[in-house]
């Protein structure tokens, strides 16, 4: 999980009493790992079968590379309508170009070309 600051954090307790393995990232280094969660990663080198990415695409493309395939990403766009009519959320995929509110927003890790 990633924040700004340790005020910010959230879900970390429901996280681990679900049983995952929580690993915490504050910019300001007040709790967890001092830094991006790209740096959280990189030092735990935590062992997952299946992970879940969510937040703002720059973060999202920074970890597409430190990851393996076996997970999603949940992706946030601008939606125009949410029905898929406008086109306005459509993101490219391996597949093609896809719209987020109607095919996803998540998508396997190994259909974003990035």
């Amino acid at each position: 999980l990633g924040f700004n600051t340790a005020s910010e954090i959230i879900l970390h307790e429901e996280l681990a009493a679900l049983g995952a393995e929580v690993h915490v990232a504050t910019m300001d280094g007040s709790a967890g790992i001092r830094g991006l969660v790209t740096d959280a990663l990189l030092q735990v080198r935590p062992d997952f079968d299946h992970y879940y990415v969510c937040g703002p695409m720059p973060m999202m493309q920074a970890l597409y590379p430190l990851l393996p395939d076996g997970g999603e990403f949940s992706l946030e766009e601008r939606m125009g309508c949410g029905t898929g009519l406008c086109f306005g959320c459509t993101v490219q995929t391996a597949g093609g170009p896809r719209r987020i509110c109607h095919d996803g927003p998540v998508f396997p890790k190994k259909e974003l070309p990035w």
